[in-house]
């Protein structure tokens, strides 16, 4: 019986050594991914007061051979992710090669005011405010400078004080008032 558990032995050896020997040959194949860059390409909407009504819409890249998914979930055909809590994700791209690219994304929580404030500053003050515009020294591209300039969007939007802005035209009654409301709830991105 010790015989044959040294026979065994040796010969486990040997499998074992000529399965090393074996895996050792030849070369690596390349690696499929060397050199392939996704550029993921996203926008993000914020949640909007205490829903959880965040979304991510991943435009590229795109196709029926990329699949995405956020965060440790499973990887889905769609780049849209809705229902979404303020906070940070991570969403991962995958292609057909199985190459894999990450991005950071944020969801921001902005108080119902302030949500329509901002879509009242985007849908009117551009190109003179927002894209790098810099009219009358204001530029509104960023969340922090519409808050950091409630002052002037309510004195030329809503008061008209040296006149109406913006240029060609008053806001309606109800823009107006979204405005005032937000200025009197605390001009902030919770309100």
């Amino acid at each position: 019986m010790n015989r044959f558990i040294d026979l065994l032995r040796q010969t486990t050896s040997v499998w074992i050594l000529v399965s090393v020997m074996a895996s050792c040959t030849g070369d690596a194949p390349p690696n499929p991914c060397t050199g392939v860059q996704l550029d993921i390409i996203y926008s993000a909407s914020p949640a909007i007061g205490t829903g959880n009504n965040g979304s991510i819409a991943v435009f590229n890249p795109a196709g029926d051979s990329v699949s995405y998914k956020l965060d440790n979930g499973a990887f889905q055909s769609s780049g849209l992710f809705s229902n979404l809590s303020p906070g940070k994700y991570v969403i991962t791209v995958r292609n057909n090669r199985g190459c894999l690219d990450t991005a950071q994304v944020t969801i921001l929580n902005y108080g119902p005011k302030f949500a329509q404030v901002k879509q009242i500053v985007s849908g009117y003050c551009g190109p003179c405010h927002l894209n790098a515009g810099n009219s009358g020294n204001f530029n509104f591209d960023a969340d922090a400078s519409i808050v950091a300039g409630w002052q002037r969007i309510k004195v030329r939007c809503v008061d008209g004080t040296p006149s109406f802005m913006p240029q060609g035209g008053q806001l309606t009654t109800i823009d107006k008032q979204r405005i005032t409301d937000w200025v009197n709830a605390g001009h902030r991105i919770s309100d």
